[in-house]
């Protein structure tokens, strides 16, 4: 039998440590989840009783399938007037289940066969999985120590061949915490527009930054508006990871009329109160969301300064996201015969119960690294330190 496309798709090594902290977590064991992308923040009030009252209202029948009128004009004031995006009207919005779906659409409506997507090194791991799923062909460009894991592009245009069908943006960056500059993102979308390149822009955590860093969408940019699809989530900013909700928008009417398809063809429509919680998420009140964020940048500081005092580590400062990147030092004595970011990884959950995620599984370039999600509370972190002292520093 020939072999299927999806034969060639892992299930992942952040699902295998995932599954790995769960069991232990079942059989009673003290761990500390610093592996797991989700805030310990519940989902703002507000946005509950948003999603209380559609579903005891009885709003629970099947919604149009690119999303409820009024959560798509809210989409689409938000893209405007907050990340200057110029996207045409509410018909070139389309609601998604969370953002990875968004994703998914983009790849699958925008490659061919052999079409080769640019991307940086590391990356998400679901990144090249998703290229690769319709055919496409993931270009990896190294983000190197030396220039602080910068996006360079003076290596962006090197990969450009023939078959580059597009660029793919990530800011702030899962799973290095980099915020790429507007004036890089000017230099990419130069590049974009002289070679006639798509960008897909991932914005998922585009209001987790810190520092008083500036959050830019690249689709604002001249020459930008119709060759970018921007995906956003409410997973980040509104803590709504198991609600599964996002968003994606493209002024491109051929890749509209692919999205609708997909749309079909896939969810048919994202579960309709989900939605009524999206709608009160955009147009309620934002305050909660600064507060969660100003948090997330106190627990940045808290589990970074930590990292510091632990000598087998040398962390990255994060500009923006919930991880901490973080180089194995070659002092470290290894553990059963092997010293790479999986060693290290499962040396840390056996030996002290930390969750962590190895970093090759997020390309070539992450081996070496292990990448810590600082979203759990702040003395689960200060305990996580403490134990990593102990384990470490003796």
């Amino acid at each position: 039998m020939a072999e299927h496309v999806l034969d060639q798709v892992t299930l992942g090594a952040l699902v295998i440590v995932r599954d790995k902290m769960m069991a232990q977590q079942a059989a009673g064991r003290k761990v500390y989840r610093l592996e797991v992308g989700d805030t310990s923040f519940d989902t703002p009030s507000h946005i509950r009783k948003a999603i209380i009252d559609a579903l005891e209202s009885g709003k629970t029948h099947y919604p149009p399938s690119t999303g409820l009128p009024a959560l798509l004009a809210a989409m689409l004031k938000k893209m405007r007037e907050e990340n200057h995006l110029p996207i045409r009207d509410t018909d070139h919005v389309m609601v998604t289940i969370g953002g990875m779906h968004g994703l998914y659409m983009s790849f699958s409506a925008l490659l061919n066969p052999g079409d080769e997507v640019i991307l940086p090194n590391p990356m998400w791991s679901e990144i090249h999985e998703l290229i690769r799923r319709p055919g496409g062909v993931p270009v990896p460009i190294t983000l190197r120590p030396e220039r602080n894991f910068l996006y360079d592009p003076a290596e962006i245009e090197k990969a450009v061949t023939p078959r580059t069908k597009a660029i793919y943006i990530n800011t702030p960056h899962n799973p290095v915490g980099v915020v790429v500059s507007e004036a890089t993102l000017k230099q990419i979308a130069d590049i974009a527009v002289r070679h006639n390149l798509y960008v897909v822009s991932d914005e998922a955590y585009e209001h987790v930054i810190f520092d008083g860093l500036k959050h830019v969408s690249i689709g604002s940019l001249p020459g930008m508006a119709d060759r970018t699809i921007t995906c956003f989530t409410f997973s980040k900013t509104y803590a709504m990871t198991g609600l599964r909700l996002g968003y994606l928008a493209s002024n491109d009417d051929v890749l509209v009329d692919r999205f609708r398809k997909l749309l079909r063809l896939t969810s048919n429509g994202v579960p309709s109160i989900t939605q009524w919680g999206g709608i009160a998420a955009l147009t309620g009140p934002q305050e909660t969301t600064r507060q969660m964020m100003a948090e997330l940048e106190r627990r940045r500081d808290i589990f970074y300064d930590g990292l510091k005092s632990i000598k087998v580590f040398d962390a990255f400062k994060p500009q923006g996201a919930f991880y901490a990147w973080a180089k194995i030092s070659d002092a470290w004595g290894g553990y059963n015969g092997a010293k790479d970011s999986w060693a290290m990884t499962n040396y840390l959950i056996d030996q002290a119960g930390i969750g962590t995620s190895p970093g090759v599984a997020f390309g070539s370039a992450g081996e070496g690294y292990v990448r810590f999600a600082f979203t759990v509370a702040p003395e689960v972190l200060i305990e996580s330190i403490e134990v990593m002292q102990d384990l470490f520093n003796k």
